[in-house]
């Protein structure tokens, strides 16, 4: 097997992670290695580096690799920093507080939106996401928010890529996509009705860009099951939410 230009040995290592982090129940060094295009033999010495700093635990019963706790320490320590949009955790704290739903944040990376910070609700029945965890940007009040600030040929790059659909509720068509992102872009907040989890509905905006684009733009939603909260009811929410956008934008800028 021939390694690509530049492929060094971080590059490697760095590649076996993501495999693993695609692959939460782990993987033996064969499949590990042939997911990541390595050879089996450098696969096998760098896991064991890797397991020797703790970025990536070893089963001895299963003989699986999965990742290990230090990659938990660096998630928490980039949610604390700066880059990790630490600025907007108090006010979502509030406004999840003040509304009784779980509040996210999530940027747009590829043609997916990647939750950043959560901050639960007060309601008994409470919707789980998972910062890390990666949804379509088209089924997603968040993805939309942010496509909505997109330039055109971004937008239009987005539109042409696979759509898949996350329930039967899922809005697939490009044209219909567009035109929805583009009331968005009017009113400034966008909503999905169970397009990305059947019995879930959101609400979302973006963060105004007081930094000057230094970072990937935040948008913030509102999650609410519909057994609970109804559309009246979390529309009445969207300028609390808004606000909320808004103090997230003076304390990062």
């Amino acid at each position: 097997m021939t390694a690509p230009p530049g492929d060094d040995m971080l590059s490697r290592g760095l590649r076996l992670m993501t495999v693993l982090a695609d692959n939460p129940s782990g993987l033996g060094v064969s499949a590990a290695a042939r997911t990541a295009g390595l050879p089996v033999s450098s696969a096998h010495r760098l896991l064991g580096r890797l397991a020797a700093e703790r970025f990536v635990a070893y089963d001895e019963d299963t003989r699986r690799y999965a990742l290990g706790v230090r990659v938990l320490e660096f998630s928490r320590g980039f949610q604390r920093s700066p880059a990790g949009y630490s600025a907007a955790a108090a006010p979502m704290r509030r406004l999840a507080a003040r509304t009784g739903l779980p509040a996210i944040a999530g940027i747009l990376d590829g043609s997916e939106v990647l939750i950043v910070l959560s901050a639960q609700g007060t309601q008994h029945l409470q919707l789980r996401s998972a910062e890390g965890t990666r949804n379509p940007w088209h089924a997603t009040s968040m993805g939309q928010a942010l496509a909505s600030v997109l330039p055109d040929e971004e937008l239009a790059a987005l539109l042409a890529a696979d759509l898949p659909s996350p329930t039967a509720h899922t809005v697939t068509d490009p044209a219909v996509l567009r035109e929805e992102v583009a009331r968005v872009r009017e009113r400034g907040w966008a909503e999905v009705d169970e397009e990305n989890e059947v019995g879930v509905r959101s609400v979302a905006t973006v963060v105004p860009d007081l930094d000057g684009g230094l970072r990937p733009r935040l948008a913030i939603s509102l999650g609410a099951t519909v057994v609970l909260t109804t559309w009246d009811e979390l529309h009445g929410h969207v300028p609390a939410l808004r606000a909320c956008a808004e103090e997230i934008a003076s304390l990062m800028g």
